[in-house]
């Protein structure tokens, strides 16, 4: 956790001071974008971050379907993890300020608004479904479930990033920072996702997790 503070907010420091992309980034996004046959597929990645009531409405959904199953603890920890999230990006955006990319610059296929360093969606899908993968892989027994769900997080959190790229909403240091500061927010408040659960004072597993 320690390394991804150190590695995100020592990159914040370096676009607070120089707020301009620099020239590898233009760079490089202009190359990405040039693979036209990934605008359907990111566009998609992209698509369950691009507003706050989508992301609320898929955060409620799924912790419900957690606390549905017996999980109320676990539920509890994603919801936090994901709006804690949201939160803090809200806050670095504010502090850092950096402008977003222009269109003079590179092509823009979403209209994004607000500040753009750290990347929100790469923050919160990396807090979020960094979480819920996490559930699954140490929670959930082997199975085509547990399977399913470790794999859609996985794409989600490994794809989203380029996704933000290519479609002209954010620079490659922007979602770096948002992979770093999304890591050390999910490990910093959801340990309870992947550790065991509580044990009862007789030494039995708690009622809600007999109940999963």
């Amino acid at each position: 956790m320690m390394a991804a503070v150190l590695a995100a907010s020592a990159l914040s420091a370096v676009i607070i001071a120089h707020p301009q992309p620099f020239a590898w980034e233009v760079a490089c996004t202009r190359w990405i974008q040039r693979q036209d046959w990934l605008y359907l597929p990111l566009a998609a990645i992209s698509r369950p971050g691009d507003s706050v009531l989508a992301q609320g409405g898929l955060l409620l959904l799924i912790c419900g379907l957690l606390a549905r199953r017996g999980w109320q603890r676990e539920a509890r920890t994603l919801a936090w993890v994901g709006v804690g999230g949201f939160l803090l990006n809200v806050a670095l955006k504010a502090l850092v300020g950096r402008a977003r990319p222009t269109g003079e610059v590179v092509q823009l296929y979403v209209a994004a608004r607000g500040w753009s360093f750290p990347s929100g969606h790469v923050m919160f899908y990396t807090a979020f479904y960094g979480g819920l993968a996490g559930f699954a892989r140490r929670r959930l027994a082997p199975g085509i479930e547990r399977a399913a769900i470790t794999a859609l997080c996985a794409t989600l959190i490994g794809l989203v990033g380029l996704s933000r790229v290519f479609l002209g909403a954010h620079w490659p240091t922007d979602v770096a920072a948002g992979y770093g500061y999304g890591l050390a927010w999910l490990l910093a408040t959801g340990a309870a996702l992947w550790q065991p659960p509580p044990q009862s004072p007789a030494g039995h597993p708690a009622e809600s997790a007999l109940r999963a």
